[in-house]
């Protein structure tokens, strides 16, 4: 029998109309797997649709879901990973001296030869998308292992050149051949970062590593080789070496921040912090882009709070500040604050522990509690710098509060963070730090309390899939709690009301809590309800 026509099996599938199949056609009439690549570069089909079209053309079995495949621990045995990692298939069943292997391209005849020849077994071939099989192979071997395996079988002599210094930028390397704990590190953030993640955890116990990424709030365990182990010592030094830390310094915690390069030319700022742990030392790396949009919009503020906040911020003096507990997106809200005041006609100082991204016409300082640069000692010297705005990273004691409130009282627009449950909170937390409650009725402006709730996958609308990760969710949004400091809300501070009748007031004069404001989200079918209350106060 005749074999179809590639692109008649896709029109046929529906995966492409005849109008865009005859443009393709006309631009490029080269051989069928030309055409497969050509409709891919222009984004007629994707890698799934293509792989049903060859399958189908071919006469070849297609695995649409090769990750729900269950596959034996004697099959990937049978299997080096080296194999697998070089020639990107992946092994699925092992029956007698016959293999079944998915393939993504089903052409690569000398592939399959190869595979026949080194291990002895007859090869039968399914198809898969190449996206499925790179992600079955992570699954099952980890991201790593062909790495890991190289490595472990080199002399100790070769081992020793993995840590030279570089200079600044690093570039990630990815398709380098080089088996080296370079290459090993550069794999790992890479995948990170094409996975979203904000967070890189490294954790050596007794006798095993742990490697997770946290995507969208949530830690995930990533598979990596048993053996990685042994490379744990070489992979924290080389860390420290991007990092520009002490390599021989193993008993003290230790913070750095790095740049790397990915291969589309941008630049990905990481922060780096090791501590010295029971077994060996920890990594957590936070992964930060260093081009963000600071957008009120794409922060999750709805148009009604975008005015008022954009008011807000437009006076000349007072405190404005963000509550919430680590991770909710504080400091993304007051980013996005300075960008709007970032201005010619402004200037901006700000305080911060760390620095976490760079904006171009602010002055920003990194205290150093180790000599002596403390949030209050620098407010103290920067105030001689006749800021117009000042940004301190976070109110951690009286000290910090009193100076931060006296600043905003002689003329100065003060942002902070605080971190507390709700905004109301945030009140009877100063006023329990021992400041006056005339002093704070008079200068606040704003507490804005935030949380960061995941959204619905729009490839699946929830039920899981390829692009979220079976989980359901892809991206979050914040949700906000916005109280505003009015005459009623200066009488209660000054007569130092509780945070539950501070919020039974704001919320008469039409203050959305943390859940209202998610509810919001769950009724435009955004986000779930039992995603709202994980993030958000139950209210009593």
């Amino acid at each position: 029998m005749a074999i179809q026509l590639l692109g008649e099996v896709l029109v046929k599938k529906g995966f492409i109309d005849r109008q865009k199949l005859n443009e393709v056609l006309r631009e490029s009439p080269h051989s069928e797997e030309m055409l497969g690549k050509v409709l891919l570069k222009k984004g007629f089909i994707n890698e799934e649709q293509l792989a049903q079209g060859i399958a189908e053309q071919l006469g070849i079995p297609f695995y649409p879901h090769l990750k729900n495949v269950d596959i034996s621990p004697e099959t990937l045995k049978a299997v080096p990973v080296k194999l697998v990692q070089h020639y990107r298939f992946m092994p699925l069943e092992l029956n007698g001296d016959a293999l079944t292997i998915a393939v993504h391209n089903p052409m690569d005849i000398w592939m399959v030869e190869n595979i026949k020849l080194q291990l002895g077994f007859q090869v039968r071939r399914v198809l898969a998308s190449k996206a499925d099989i790179d992600e079955s192979i992570r699954k099952y071997y980890g991201a790593v292992a062909g790495t890991v395996d190289k490595i472990l079988t080199k002399d100790k002599e070769e081992q020793g050149v993995f840590v030279s210094r570089k200079e600044g930028l690093e570039e990630i390397e990815r398709d380098s051949e080089e088996a080296s704990v370079i290459k090993l590190v550069n794999q790992i953030l890479t995948e990170a970062i094409q996975m979203e993640a904000t967070d890189i955890h490294l954790e050596v116990y007794q006798d095993n590593v742990h490697l997770r990424y946290r995507v969208d709030g949530i830690l995930k365990d990533v598979k990596i080789p048993e053996n990685i182990y042994y490379l744990e010592p070489a992979i924290v030094s080389r860390i420290k070496i991007m990092a520009h830390l002490d390599v021989v310094e193993h008993r003290l915690p230790q913070d750095g921040r790095m740049k790397v390069k990915l291969q589309d030319a941008s630049e990905v700022d990481l922060r780096v912090s090791i501590i010295p742990a029971y077994y060996g030392e920890n990594i957590v790396i936070r992964i930060l882009p260093t081009q963000m949009l600071f957008d009120f919009a794409k922060i999750g503020f709805s148009v009604e709070d975008r005015a008022k906040i954009e008011r807000i911020i437009q006076k000349l003096h007072g405190i404005i500040l963000i509550t919430g507990p680590t991770g909710s997106g504080k400091t993304t809200t007051l980013y996005a604050c300075l960008s709007r005041l970032n201005l010619p006609g402004n200037k901006i100082i700000s305080v911060e522990d760390p620095v976490e991204y760079a904006l171009e016409g602010m002055t920003q300082i990194h205290v150093n509690p180790k000599v002596g640069l403390t949030f209050a000692n620098a407010l103290r010297s920067i105030l001689r710098h006749d800021p117009d705005i000042l940004m301190i990273g976070e109110i951690r004691d009286f000290e910090t509060a009193d100076l931060a409130i006296r600043a905003s009282l002689t003329g100065h627009l003060v942002f902070s963070t605080l971190h507390t449950n709700n905004a109301p909170a945030g009140i009877t937390r100063l006023l329990d730090m021992g400041l006056e409650p005339f002093l704070l009725a008079s200068s606040l402006e704003v507490i804005i309390a935030q949380r960061l709730v995941r959204l619905l996958c729009q490839e699946c609308k929830g039920k899981g899939c390829d692009a979220c990760s079976d989980t359901g969710f892809k991206g979050r949004t914040a949700i906000f709690e916005i109280l505003f400091i009015d005459e009623d809300i200066q009488q209660m501070i000054l007569n130092r009301r509780s945070a539950g009748e501070i919020k039974k007031k704001a919320k008469e004069k039409g203050m959305r809590t943390l859940k209202e404001s998610g509810m919001l989200l769950v009724e435009k079918g955004l986000t779930t309800e039992q995603e709202v209350l994980r993030v958000a106060e139950t209210e009593g």
